[in-house]
């Protein structure tokens, strides 16, 4: 099985801007996403709601179908805003997308026309978006689209699995970030003025550190120079102070804890929230992750054959990490009526795996799974640059061929070790009808 080797390349074209260069002629798109990183505090509902109305027109461009005919001019360019949580921040992100040159007319191929189009098109909507009058933006987009962003929160209760993650990650983390949504409460997006909006972008151009990753047929040094001018000492935010962010919060639980809510529900929503520390180095998360895919990372881990297919306790089940956060969660759905039963055999089965009780071909079926992940890679620019990026915030920054060869490396003994790591903190049950269980 083949991997890719390339390791990209860290540029700074700015102080607090750091470009991600991965150089690839084997994609028909480039791909450079740009990701300002700021934390999941009180303005993160005004930068949520930024991000749709950049998308609505530049003063250039003063409505959607100018810029849908911009980006067609290009070539069928793309530019899109988008804004999660990652870890404990704020992530806003900005993703262009443009064909490469050896497919493009041999008027335009040569010269990067296409990719100056674009990069140049991702500064105006930032930088200079379309205004209303006396305000920041038009009063109509603004109404709706904060309508909008409350229809999102109001609907929530109607999307269980969804409200159900936010409820378990608001009760395991309560006074953390993490607890908190980006998108805010139906009374914070209420409150927001188009000023606030205003001031959120500001802030992201001026404070947010920035991320660049670029994968594809693409020419780093022409993103480099763009980046350098737009961002850099001679560019409108020369004085921007970008900070780096603090570390997530860690937490030591002191004892388990259980929370049960109740709406109705065809099928109950089981989450378990374990805490560890977060791995110091590539060889312990390549451990955490080899002993996570044991436990639940599919139909092959021990909780989907012990709890799903061996004692029906469960219509699904699987678990998940947070590394740079320091969480795994099982998550499953199931009849409320076998919560304790769930429970346990989670408890039960952590144990075992901190103890080594595994079999080899279950931990060779977990090395299977991540290194075929990795083998696909070369199939997607976008997959690639989600790679990256994750190296990234992770704290390093491997080709996926080193990445694999360190997977290959880790031993059973390692990954029980990552597994006794793990500290039980927070089960929550949404339930539809009360059945006799306790909660501490």
């Amino acid at each position: 099985m083949s991997f890719l080797e390339t390791v990209p390349e860290v540029r700074h074209p700015a102080p607090g801007v750091a470009l991600l260069c991965a150089p690839e002629s084997r994609y028909k798109r480039a791909l450079c996403e740009l990701h300002f990183d700021r934390p999941l505090d009180r303005p993160a509902p005004a930068r949520t709601l930024l991000c749709p109305i950049l998308e609505q027109g530049t003063r250039r461009h003063p409505t959607r179908m100018h810029l849908t005919r911009a980006l067609e001019d290009l070539y069928g360019a793309s530019a899109h805003f988008d804004s999660d949580r990652v870890a404990e921040m704020q992530r806003v992100s900005l993703e262009l997308s443009w064909v490469g040159e050896r497919f493009l007319p041999p008027a335009d191929a040569g010269g990067g026309r296409v990719a100056a189009g674009i990069l140049s098109l991702a500064m105006e909507l930032l930088e200079d978006p379309v205004r209303g009058a006396g305000a920041p933006f038009p009063a109509e987009t603004f109404a709706r689209e904060r309508d909008q962003l409350l229809r999102r929160i109001r609907s929530l209760r109607d999307d269980r699995q969804a409200y159900a993650t936010e409820r378990f990650l608001a009760l395991l983390c309560a006074g953390e970030p993490l607890g908190r949504p980006p998108y805010g409460t139906e009374e914070e997006v209420l409150a927001l003025t188009a000023e606030d909006v205003e001031a959120a972008r500001r802030e992201l151009l001026e404070q947010a550190p920035v991320t660049a990753v670029a994968v594809g047929p693409l020419d780093p040094a022409q993103i480099e120079r763009h980046l350098a001018s737009w961002l850099g000492a001679g560019g409108a935010h020369a004085g921007a102070r970008r900070a780096a962010l603090p570390p997530p919060v860690l937490v030591t639980p002191q004892r388990l804890r259980e929370e049960r809510e109740d709406l109705p529900v065809d099928q109950a929503r089981f989450f378990f929230g374990f805490r560890f520390h977060p791995p110091a180095g590539p060889e312990e998360l390549e451990a955490l992750t080899l002993a996570n895919g044991v436990l639940g990372g599919g139909a092959h881990g021990r909780l989907f054959r012990r709890v799903r297919e061996e004692r029906s306790l469960a219509y699904g089940i699987y678990s998940t990490i947070r590394a740079k956060k320091g969480i795994l969660t099982v998550e499953a759905g199931i009849d409320a009526g076998a919560y304790e039963e769930v429970r346990d055999e989670v408890l039960a089965q952590v144990e075992l795996m901190a103890r080594g009780a595994f079999e080899d071909a279950e931990l060779e079926m977990a090395r299977a799974n991540v290194l075929n992940d990795l083998h696909g890679l070369q199939d997607s620019a976008a997959a690639l640059s989600h790679f990256y990026t994750r190296e990234l915030n992770l704290g390093f920054l491997r080709a996926p061929a080193q990445r694999a060869a360190q997977l290959q490396r880790v031993r059973r003994d390692e990954v029980a070790a990552a597994a006794a790591g793990w500290q039980a903190d927070l089960v929550y049950l949404l339930a539809g009808t009360r059945q006799p269980v306790e909660v501490a």
